[in-house]
């Protein structure tokens, strides 16, 4: 049985949004402060990995190698099917416009990331679309203010693939995303961990997310066998930017490879194994949490938004290199999680709360690459918080109380409504 305080905080009526006017000078305040935190790199983030890619395709459309090392340590770290994909963008852009097409394309792909995953994945009365805004591009260290000035491709692929979802969850209908994901993939490998949301937010997807794993592993195979020298030089690019470099980004892997050495580990063995252990135990937590909430639907449909940042939060969990433009996806999951896990009504303090330390990391923590390792550890927490949470509430459920939680959430931000 829920105890009489979970009783109490569901009669609290769901906090009141605060006028457009603030959140407009919140968004400007957030501005001004990155602006006056980081005005000196301000010019050298922006455009930094279009400048990779331009130098790349242009270098290959002039008969040259586009994985030579002429722009170390920035290595282009992209398979050969995104040489050929860029040229035919190429073709369909004015000529001296495809950089400029792709900045437009990806400065609204980014601004509308937060907008998609706040509407149908966190749908909350709370969260409107300039409190999206504000937590996407305000999360710790700025991580949607450095995937937006950098132009990755990462930010329109998510883009993609989460506008491509919604049919998925609203019906069941995901060969949208399958076509998303064969495309994304194909030119981001580490996109095929998108391949679990229909399986844990969908159903009987298991054949269809194996096959379109398949079919991107044909294609790596495909340019391997027609483009022998290029997929050679992808594969020694890759080589030289992330092991030569040591980019392994801030997730659970790169954080063992940069301070396993401090304990005289084997590496990267053991970065490998305790990444692997860690998205292992996410993914038997969340079969084990998805079984319970298919024993309990009334549950499954009253804490469908719970269970969708769950998801979203695992998956770039199970990121083996996250990087700012994985992180501030994982980050925004991780504050609904965090609101739900703690059952809180005060929100703008919360995302302060959780902002804040992220200030301070450049002082602690030594190694640039690991400056997000914060974040990680943010989202990792938030997780196991909601988790436990949702598994008593669940529980609760299955005792017979479904009716009682499926009419919850519009009125407390820490239980949820229903569908």
């Amino acid at each position: 049985m829920p105890d009489s305080k979970m009783h109490d905080a569901s009669a609290r009526p769901a906090p009141a949004a605060p006028p457009q006017a603030v959140w407009i000078l919140l968004l400007g305040a957030l501005g001004a402060v990155y602006w006056a935190m980081h005005w000196a790199e301000f010019y050298h983030r922006w455009r930094e990995d279009l400048r990779v890619y331009a130098l790349a395709v242009g270098t290959w459309l002039r008969g040259g190698n586009p994985y030579s090392s002429v722009m170390a340590p920035l290595y282009f770290l992209y398979p050969p099917a995104f040489l050929y994909l860029a040229k035919l963008i190429g073709y369909v852009t004015p000529a001296g416009w495809g950089g400029n097409a792709y900045t437009v394309l990806h400065v609204v792909a980014t601004i509308a990331l937060p907008l998609v995953l706040a509407r149908f994945f966190f749908p909350r009365p709370w969260l409107g679309p300039l409190f999206a805004l504000l937590l996407f591009f305000g999360s710790p260290r700025f991580t949607g203010l450095l995937a937006l000035l950098d132009l990755n491709i990462a930010s329109t692929a998510y883009c993609l693939a989460f506008v491509a979802a919604i049919p998925g969850l609203k019906r069941n209908n995901w060969w949208w995303f399958y076509g998303a994901i064969l495309l994304v993939a194909s030119v981001k490998i580490t996109f095929l961990a998108l391949l679990l949301l229909p399986l844990l937010a969908g159903r009987r997807q298991w054949l269809r997310s194996i096959g379109c794993g398949a079919a991107v592993t044909a294609v790596n195979l495909i340019e391997k066998m027609l483009t022998p020298e290029l997929y050679a030089g992808y594969q020694w690019s890759l080589k030289q930017g992330i092991v030569g470099e040591g980019t392994y980004g801030f997730g659970v892997f790169g954080i063992v490879e940069a301070y396993g050495y401090k304990l005289h580990l084997p590496l990267p063995l053991t970065a490998y194994a305790a990444a692997g252990l860690v998205s292992l135990m996410v993914l038997g937590m969340m079969v084990a949490m998805r079984r319970r909430l298919d024993a309990a639907p009334e549950a499954g449909r009253a804490l469908n938004w719970v269970w969708l940042s769950m998801v979203v939060a695992a998956i770039m969990m199970m990121n083996p290199r996250q990087l700012d433009y994985d992180a501030d996806i994982a980050l925004f999951a991780g504050y609904m999680l965090w609101v739900y896990g703690l059952g809180t009504r005060r929100l703008l303090p919360l995302a302060v709360v959780l902002f804040l330390p992220s200030l301070a990391v450049p002082y602690v923590v030594k190694a640039l690459h690991l400056h997000g390792m914060y974040g990680t550890l943010e989202v990792l927490a938030g997780f196991g918080l909601a988790y436990w949470r949702l598994w008593r509430e669940t529980g609760a459920v299955d005792r017979g109380l479904a009716a009682t939680y499926a009419g919850l959430g519009a009125r407390e931000p820490g239980v949820v409504a229903r569908g």
